[in-house]
């Protein structure tokens, strides 16, 4: 928005970036590395350093142009050798302990997480094996035998990150085809919807699930 950064737009009193941090604070995380660009002031100012939430979020602040592969090749030095890469606009109730079993068996450098899209909720991108790892991944979204979208939730050794040249590029589209390309790039698929602030169309939907009350 013109003075917001879509990640603190409100829902039932609480900016939906709030809704990700108590989730992965509830699945075991204690340290956050938010990397922002747009209007970083309103959430660092909301977020502080975390302690009200039970946890502790340091800032990695570059420019707003920064795509996520430039913005991660600046936080590198402040990365844990294996952590969870997550894009704050979207919220998927995650089970990290089954992903994480999951990756330590794949023996794979990341695992993204995949929905299986079998209501064409979205536009697929991406083809998964039968051994859970992805074997096409095409962000034009043309390919054929497409089933499934990324919906990020990555969990990834920091030594991907080295992957990117030093240039403001995409992440994804610069990494994955790398770690397709050697088998190295796990699917977690689930049937679980996620809910999104990356359109306005997208909205009521995210606010109709977010007031749900277990």
């Amino acid at each position: 928005t013109d003075n917001l950064p879509k990640t603190m737009v409100m829902f039932h009193d609480k900016p939906f970036l709030e809704y990700l941090v108590e989730m992965v604070r509830e699945q075991g995380f204690t340290k956050i590395l938010m990397l922002l660009g747009y209007l970083p002031d309103k959430i660092m100012d909301h977020f502080g350093n975390g302690e009200n939430w039970g946890v502790s979020i340091q800032y990695s602040v570059s420019s707003v142009d920064d795509e996520t592969g430039r913005r991660l090749r600046i936080a590198r030095p402040s990365l844990d050798p294996t952590f969870l890469l997550m894009y704050c606009d979207n919220y998927w109730p995650m089970p990290f302990d089954s992903m994480w079993q999951q990756y330590g068996q794949s023996r794979t450098q990341a695992q993204v997480t995949v929905y299986r899209n079998a209501d064409q909720y979205s536009r697929s991108n991406l083809l998964v094996d039968k051994n859970s790892r992805v074997l096409t991944y095409d962000p034009s979204r043309s390919a054929p035998g497409l089933s499934g979208v990324d919906i990020g939730f990555l969990i990834l050794e920091s030594p991907v990150v080295d992957l990117m040249p030093d240039e403001n590029l995409s992440f994804e589209h610069t990494v994955y085809p790398q770690l397709v390309a050697e088998g190295q790039l796990g699917a977690y698929v689930t049937d679980h919807r996620y809910y999104s602030v990356g359109s306005h169309e997208r909205l009521p939907e995210t606010d109709k699930f977010l007031d749900r009350r277990p």
